[in-house]
């Protein structure tokens, strides 16, 4: 960061009393305070940080419950036998609990600290860099966006504010700690997170820092193109990933990220389109903890990228004439993204099923491609929403498609396991939509 040090550890805190905010320690996770309270016992600085802060002060109900501390890791380590700490270039601290449950522990760090995504130019110093710890104000200063950069301290049940962001939170906006335009150098990846947090809570970003997304928009491709593929994975299984791909294609991101969405830009925004209805199927199900798998997504976006895609109920589509078509056609989608094999291939073979069974005459017996059926099914109850698919469903369930899914059960009951039942119910259930609408934190 370029702000002068000594100016930094000047800064003075708003602190919030209890009675000038709603977090109550009923509301956080049991095992985060018994952390906070044994690091406080011991003699240390021990405040709830982040996404946790911010989802309480929200009214919201938080997925994480992360803590900073003034204790390096090895003291953190030692006072909790069920840790381990992990992490290359800065060290952190896991406690674990039952029922899979990890709560992360950092030390404060310092603003020389080198951000994540930066490219190591002399692997020794990095890593010597990378011991050198802060304190509470260079920890909060060097977060990315103020209403992430919040403390709560349990020993005074106050809110510790450096950055600005109870106001922001009180204003409903975006703010990037510090100077924009530097932060976004120093990792692009930042203009993707405050786009998934503005579109998430329906902030606005603030003109800064949107100023500086335009114009920095292209250093996007200078990141690893895996980075970005997990960065925008977390999206797809947000909950909100519709008003995401908005927000995006607002911020001319999208081009960066799926150019190959933007030839029907109007229809992300028309609530009636095709791609509004499935993409706002996907949010409902993850919403409610029944999301379709990562290649699910991945498959309604290629059918989305495809011109030819634009269907009303009832309507037959026919988009590629071969596969050959359909092949060249995946081979343009995911050029920015790193992909990973296993899923490209689930995504190949759901399309390929697809396409097969499509080809088929009605009369005729299913013969399907290698692919799993009941990912396969998810896929296809997700495009019945919009009243393509009740043949191609009926095809499979009277064709090969059938006969393959009794033979998998028949050889799971022999094995002892038991059978998986069809995810017909719930929110994937046609016609149906679940009132739920409350969604998870993605820090």
């Amino acid at each position: 960061m370029s702000e002068n040090k000594s100016d930094i550890l000047k800064t003075q805190p708003e602190i919030y009393s209890r009675d000038e905010h709603d977090i109550s320690r009923n509301e956080i996770d049991s095992d985060a305070l018994k952390i906070m309270y044994r690091l406080i016992r011991a003699g240390f600085k021990a405040y709830m940080v982040g996404g946790g802060v911010r989802d309480l002060l929200l009214g919201k109900k938080p997925k994480d419950f992360d803590i900073t501390t003034d204790a390096t890791p090895r003291r953190v380590k030692a006072l909790f036998s069920n840790s381990r700490i992990i992490g290359r270039r800065f060290k952190l601290v896991h406690i674990f609990f039952g029922g899979g449950k990890i709560i992360e522990v950092s030390t404060f760090r310092d603003v020389s600290d080198p951000v994540e995504g930066d490219e190591a130019g002399d692997e020794v110093a990095q890593l010597a860099a990378d011991n050198k710890y802060g304190t509470e104000v260079t920890d909060a200063i060097r977060r990315d966006i103020t209403i992430n950069g919040l403390f709560y301290d349990l020993s005074t049940f106050s809110v510790i504010d450096y950055v600005g962001g109870i106001r922001d939170l009180s204003d409903r906006v975006i703010r990037v700690i510090g100077n924009a335009e530097v932060r976004f150098k120093e990792d692009p990846v930042r203009m993707l997170r405050v786009v998934r947090h503005a579109a998430r809570a329906g902030f606005a970003i603030h003109r800064e820092s949107w100023d500086a997304i335009g114009e920095l928009k292209g250093l996007i491709a200078s990141c690893p193109s895996m980075r970005i593929y997990e960065e925008l994975k977390k999206d797809m299984q947000s909950g909100h990933f519709l008003k995401i791909l908005r927000l995006l294609a607002q911020s001319q991101l999208l081009d960066q990220l799926l150019p190959e969405l933007l030839h029907d830009f109007p229809a992300l925004f028309d609530d009636k389109s095709t791609a509004s209805v499935l993409l706002k199927e996907i949010d409902e199900r993850f919403r409610v903890g029944k999301g379709p798998s990562v290649a699910v997504v991945l498959s309604v976006l290629v059918l989305l990228a495809a011109p030819g895609f634009r269907v009303r109920t009832g309507e037959p589509v026919q988009l590629w004439q071969t596969e050959e078509e359909l092949g060249a056609h995946l081979s343009g989608c995911f050029q920015k993204l790193s992909v990973p094999r296993r899923e490209r291939e689930r995504v190949e073979s759901m399309l390929y099923a697809w396409f097969a069974v499509r080809q088929q005459d009605s009369d005729g017996e299913v013969d399907l491609p290698s692919v799993d059926f009941e990912v396969f099914e998810d896929f296809l109850l997700l495009l019945e929403l919009v009243g393509v698919e009740e043949r191609v469903i009926a095809e499979i369930e009277r064709g090969g498609a059938s006969r393959k899914r009794r033979a998998r059960s028949a050889t799971d009951s022999a094995r002892g396991r038991p059978r998986r039942r069809r995810r017909r119910g719930g929110a994937g259930r046609r016609g149906e939509r679940s009132e739920d609408s409350a969604g998870e934190s993605v820090d």
